[in-house]
């Protein structure tokens, strides 16, 4: 038995002294890594409520639907989305340094369908469905929405395909008792 516990397997002060691949070796790399297709079936796989992030100030209005979006801290309360690099949205957002989170009730299947390109609606006209107020942000606010969260920038990031923006959150607003519109294995849901 080496620095570990009775039973033989690695304390944290032994795993601390050890590198993780000695512990846990990898296979080779390009061996197990997935193709840009898998990845997006097993993507897939995963359960998301459905959100039209919104943005709107001097650059003018715009918004997306986006399922990558969570939290990152409740202390100060802090919000994170993903945006595609091709998005003509996303100068928008950086420029009004601003955006909403819209979590989207069931019945609002139609307006994920405009914001997500689907029906030919492009920046402005999105936002002609829809009951839509300003509030804290100046971001457009969803009013059926279940949940809002409004946010101002405070960092940016490019990974990859998509721009990684954090935001503070400035206020919130969440209906009880109704149901939300979920996204899974490429189909809408209610949940």
């Amino acid at each position: 038995m080496n620095a570990g516990d009775e039973k033989g397997g690695p304390t944290p002060t032994a795993f601390a002294r050890k590198r993780r691949d000695d512990i846990w070796p990898l296979p080779d790399i390009a061996a197990v890594m997935p193709d840009r297709l898998q990845f997006r079936d097993a993507m897939a796989r995963v359960g998301t409520s459905v959100h039209i992030v919104t943005t709107d100030g001097k650059a003018g209005v715009a918004g997306i639907t986006a399922s990558a979006v969570t939290s990152v801290s409740d202390d100060p309360p802090t919000m994170l989305i993903c945006v595609n690099r091709s998005s003509h949205s996303a100068p928008r957002f950086f420029a009004n340094g601003v955006f909403c989170i819209n979590t989207l009730a069931a019945d609002d299947q139609a307006l994920a369908d405009d914001f997500a390109g689907r029906t030919g609606l492009h920046l402005d006209a999105r936002f002609q469905r829809g009951s839509w107020v300003r509030e804290v942000s100046g971001a457009p606010v969803l009013t059926s929405a279940i949940a809002i969260f409004e946010c101002r920038i405070i960092e940016l990031r490019d990974i990859a395909t998509h721009h990684v923006i954090v935001g503070d959150v400035l206020a919130v607003r969440y209906r009880k008792e109704v149901a939300g519109l979920g996204y899974h294995d490429r189909r809408y849901l209610n949940f």
